[in-house]
């Protein structure tokens, strides 16, 4: 795919997991359940790609072994790091509208997240290197 030739955007979302909620039952329940509801409804409204980041507090010390001395204050604390890219904006917007999206997966966010830290962002996406291979 080129980042030339097809513009699409995203929206970035930094995830907390609930006040008390065990972090290995965030993990497993935002991957194995939230995820499974959004699924479909994504793939029907021509979304590109819905990708999910875990940031466990047990794996932080990698970012200190690739950024040694990094200082704390530069360190995201977030839980997760979910993306989803669209080709157009419409695609997404259509997604949230959708009713499923109303009473099955917005109600979800109840069950696991922190809607007090949980922040977005939203911009263009461009891809330089897939699979290994620079993109033109």
């Amino acid at each position: 795919m080129s980042n030339k030739t097809q513009i699409l955007f995203s929206i970035t979302i930094f995830g907390y997991r609930k006040p008390g909620m065990d972090e290995d039952f965030y993990h497993d329940y935002i991957s194995q359940t939230h995820a499974n509801h959004l699924k479909d409804l994504l793939i029907n409204n021509r979304i590109v790609s819905y990708h999910m980041q875990h940031n466990s507090t047990k794996d932080r010390f990698i970012l200190n072994h690739i950024f040694p001395g990094i200082p704390s204050d530069k360190v995201d604390d977030s839980d997760s790091i979910i993306q989803i890219v669209f080709r157009n904006v419409e695609d997404y917007v259509r997604v949230r509208n959708d009713e499923h999206y109303k009473t099955v997966v917005n109600p979800d966010h109840d069950v696991f997240s922190d809607p007090t830290r949980t922040k977005f962002v939203t911009g263009w996406f461009e891809f330089h290197v897939t699979d290994g291979q620079a993109v033109a």
